[in-house]
């Protein structure tokens, strides 16, 4: 039985899952990583995402290996990796969280109209966490490493090269960027002209689902991987989420809460509104594209909160469940703003931090981690609003992500927003979007995830939570959007 190899390589973990012919996943290993931070810097030695990958997909059961015919990648964007002719990285990877490079996007932002590079690139705004700035802010601030870089590459082209040894990429992947023209499906040479790029600098862009071509013979060797084992390209990780939720076509909306939460929505004909700039990526589709609204570190925020408050419980994330059950709906008048890397949407504020109010001495951890359950709710509810503002109205919404593991975050989703909330079989959606690319290259039948569960809105919680968003709105308004 033929089986399809997936990498999904995250912020802080690398996910090694296994599919058969059905697209049913057969194994699952991960391994952990820490990003070095300080200020709004955030960076990772390029070679402990390799590192992962090897050992996540050693950890795989050997006659399972011998068995795969394709592997596929699906990662976090805007990660930038500076690579030498020789395919040796030139200094720690500027990842995705990391602003460092505000004035340069500044200065950009001074030369390209914000209405008409949201129309070119489908991004909002032009900030620091960009590559296209990024690229600024190294041809500025380490002029040594910009003259040696061969290539200039996002977190999949790095693992494509280290499995194939081609500097290749995707175009959903590169939509994050500041410099890919949605208008020409193509990079923008406008942009890399700001940037004093060269395109011959970066790798070339394929369709995703492309075949790139095999697995290097002595890594297949040392992984213990086939020799006929071709490499896919995949998509960006909340575009192959949504591909593996079926938000394929008008109507049908998504949302992912992992390190980030973003909610997806179909469109064919995106509306480059003035007054509701949502980010808008290329699809993994030909010819179609999501609305992504994005909360940076929702789910950043209960890992951060675990790892500093609670390190005397046993049982992960579970064990916070358990917690905030303990609380009723509103989290006893405790409110948390998840800004913990700045905010994205409703509205852009780069200089935003997160914070607990409403407490008081009687206020314990448990309100505090419930607080936390209850902001991804809130953001999501305001994600909703601005999606049926252009026209992208769904009854239900699929849940995808490690949150959707979450019983007790799922249903308080579907009470705050007023809907059903459905998740699927299996949680590693991402994993399944790139198998299903995989798949179609290979030219198998493709099948759709099923569904597990439905949860269903709760009329008796409709007051406490109402008033629960309003204190939350009121805390947020207060702190960011009063003007003079």
């Amino acid at each position: 039985m033929e089986l399809i190899l997936t990498l999904d390589v995250g912020t802080t973990s690398v996910k090694a899952c296994l599919f058969d012919r059905r697209l049913r996943q057969t194994a699952l290993t991960s391994r952990e990583y820490a990003l070095r931070t300080h200020g709004v810097c955030a960076e990772a030695e390029p070679q402990i995402y390799l590192d992962a990958a090897a050992q996540c997909i050693l950890s795989l059961p050997a006659e399972a290996r011998a068995r795969v015919c394709a592997v596929a990648l699906t990662t976090q964007g805007e990660t930038l990796i500076c690579m030498d002719r020789q395919g040796r990285a030139l200094r720690p990877a500027i990842v995705w969280l990391d602003s460092r490079a505000e004035a340069q996007a500044a200065r950009l932002a001074a030369v390209l109209d914000r209405q008409r590079f949201y129309e070119r690139t489908g991004l909002p705004e032009l900030s620091g966490a960009l590559p296209l700035a990024k690229l600024l802010w190294l041809r500025e601030r380490e002029p040594e490493i910009w003259a040696r870089t061969d290539k200039f590459l996002l977190l999949e082209d790095y693992l494509m090269l280290w499995l194939t040894g081609r500097a290749v990429t995707e175009k959903s992947l590169l939509t994050s960027t500041g410099y890919f023209d949605l208008q020409s499906d193509d990079y923008w040479d406008e942009a890399l002209a700001l940037a004093e790029l060269d395109r011959t600098r970066l790798p070339q862009a394929l369709a995703c689902g492309s075949v790139v071509g095999p697995v290097l013979p002595e890594l297949a060797e040392t992984l213990g991987l086939p020799a006929s084992a071709c490499v896919v390209t995949g998509a960006m990780d909340q575009t192959a989420a949504a591909l593996a939720a079926g938000c394929t076509r008008p109507g049908t909306l998504c949302e992912t809460t992992g390190t980030a939460m973003v909610a997806a929505a179909f469109t064919a004909h995106p509306q480059f509104s003035e007054d509701h700039h949502v980010t808008i990526y290329r699809h993994a589709m030909p010819g179609a594209y999501l609305y992504l609204p994005i909360s940076n570190t929702i789910g950043m925020s209960l890992r951060w909160f675990r790892d500093e408050f609670c390190r005397d419980l046993d049982g992960g994330y579970a064990a916070l469940d358990r917690l905030a059950e303990r609380v009723p709906p509103g989290a006893q008048g405790v409110t948390f703003l998840p800004y913990l890397a700045g905010c994205v949407d409703p509205e852009h504020l780069p200089e935003a931090s997160g914070g607990f109010y409403g407490l008081r001495l009687s206020s314990t951890r448990a309100a505090c981690v419930r607080a936390i359950l209850e902001a991804a709710a809130f953001q999501l509810r305001d994600f909703l609003r601005m999606l049926s503002a252009l026209g992208c109205t769904a009854q239900t919404v699929t849940s995808l992500g490690g949150g959707a593991g979450s019983p007790l975050w799922m249903q308080i989703k579907a009470n705050v927003c007023h809907r059903p909330f459905r998740t699927l079989s299996t949680v590693q959606a991402t994993s399944l979007g790139a198998a299903m690319l995989a798949a179609g290259a290979l030219g198998w039948k493709l099948h759709d995830a099923e569904e597990r569960s439905v949860y269903q809105p709760q009329a008796e919680t409709t007051d406490a939570y109402e008033k629960a968003y309003a204190a939350y709105r009121r805390v947020y308004e207060a702190l960011y959007l009063q003007k003079g």
